[in-house]
């Protein structure tokens, strides 16, 4: 999920469904804090598990998009190699049971879409990028996925930094969000440490919007701090 408006434009890369989340939760204030009317907007990474490096890989790769032979059935949920990304909520009907053949086509055509508007975010006047992993439950879904580590450093954060850079042709603000105990020797200017909550997923929406507040400020020309 993004706040999109006419110059500006706030962006999750996951890596899970907390960030997208609380964009659209702080919609309003974001509009307020950049001065510009915005509206949220799905996007790519919306409700995906993206481990940074393979983030970092797809980028670096020029963004495809994911073929049949590209997904694998899992460990726990349809998975893109080589980039590690999962797909929780894709790929499966009411029942909730995936199946990469049946809902493939139905797939492609969201993310073609997906991707095609990631694309257009080159030709924005402003972008802010937010990435966290501070959803608690976040350990299980890395349990379920096989995931190595769900946990931030500074290599990782450094090498997305990089990607972001080359793929958009200059450097955008990128928020990181976590807890204490999930982030590792990280020095970065937008580091954003947030207390423990008991939500099971969506995080807390008082210290979410004090990350708004701390990384936007209200400006003609939306400008990033």
């Amino acid at each position: 999920m993004s706040a999109a408006g006419k110059s500006t434009a706030v962006v999750s890369l996951g890596i899970s469904c907390q960030s997208a989340r609380q964009i659209r939760t702080h919609t309003e204030l974001i509009s307020s804090l950049l001065g510009e009317p915005v509206e949220h907007t799905s996007h790519f990474f919306d409700g995906l598990v993206t481990p940074p490096l393979g983030l970092a890989k797809l980028l670096d790769d020029g963004f495809p998009l994911f073929s049949r032979e590209s997904l694998e059935d899992g460990p726990g949920h349809p998975t893109w190699q080589p980039y590690g990304i999962r797909f929780l909520h894709h790929f499966r009907g009411e029942d909730g049971v995936a199946d990469i053949d049946a809902y493939f086509d139905n797939e492609v055509s969201r993310f073609t879409y997906l991707r095609r508007r990631f694309l257009q975010l080159r030709d924005a006047e402003n972008l802010l990028f937010v990435i966290s992993n501070s959803q608690n439950n976040l350990d299980e879904v890395a349990q379920e996925t096989a995931m190595e580590t769900i946990e931030f450093d500074q290599g990782q954060l450094e090498t997305l930094k990089g990607s972001l850079a080359r793929f958009f042709g200059r450097h955008w603000p990128l928020v990181v969000v976590t807890h204490e105990e999930r982030v590792q020797d990280v020095s970065h200017d937008a580091l954003h440490i947030l207390q423990p909550d008991s939500t099971e997923w969506t995080g807390d929406k008082q210290q979410w919007a004090d990350v708004f507040r701390r990384h936007l400020t209200l400006h003609e020309s939306a400008r990033f701090v």
